[in-house]
Parts: C-alpha cells; structure tokens; sequence
C-alpha cells in the first residue's frame, strides 16, 4: 500500500459594507477588521471545498501557491508603508491589493 498527500482547501466568504472615501480605504478598514478578528469568518460562510493531489502539483497550482505565499508575506507591511506615505496613487500596495482581490 502506498501513501498520498491530498490537500483539502475549504473556501469561506462574506461580503462586507464598509462606508469609506475610496476603494482602498474600504479594502484597509475590511483589513484591519479582519485582523483584529473584528470579523470572523464562519461554517455559515462556506462556499465550496477542493480536494488536491499534492503529489504532483501542475506547473499552473504551484505558481498560484508561490504568488499567495509572496503576496501573505509583502502584504502587511506594504499597507503600513501605504498608509504611512498617505495613500500615493502609485504605491505597489494598490497592486498587491488588486491581486489578492483576484486571486481570492
């Protein structure tokens, strides 16, 4: 008998109404709600459920992977930054943003 890694991925969502100046400053406050656990996401805000062979992830999963684990790592610090700096329109936050809205 052989052993298999299979990777169970469960996907929770919830939309939240945040009044904000700009889109930004709404992703920002949901943010901090969030981390503070201000925002909790539960059974009730399940959505769908993947099962994964991780014994022989395609070229496109594995990429996915590293971008989340990339985008995990730079983004809290570059919202700090982001905020810090008050906001500028060509920070890189805006674009880590945009890529978390889209690949979550």
């Amino acid at each position: 008998m052989e052993t298999f890694k299979i990777e169970i991925q469960e996907f929770l969502a919830r939309v939240i109404e945040v009044e904000a100046n700009n889109i930004q400053e709404a992703f920002s406050k949901v943010n901090k709600q969030y981390k503070k656990e201000e925002i909790v996401l539960d059974y009730n805000d399940f959505v769908d459920v993947n099962f994964i062979d991780i014994n022989s992830q395609s070229k496109d999963e594995e990429i996915n992977m590293l971008i989340k684990d990339i985008l995990e790592y730079l983004y809290v610090d570059e919202q700090k930054h982001f905020e810090e700096s008050k906001n500028p329109k060509d920070h890189i936050f805006t674009k880590l943003e945009r890529l978390k809205f889209l690949i979550d």
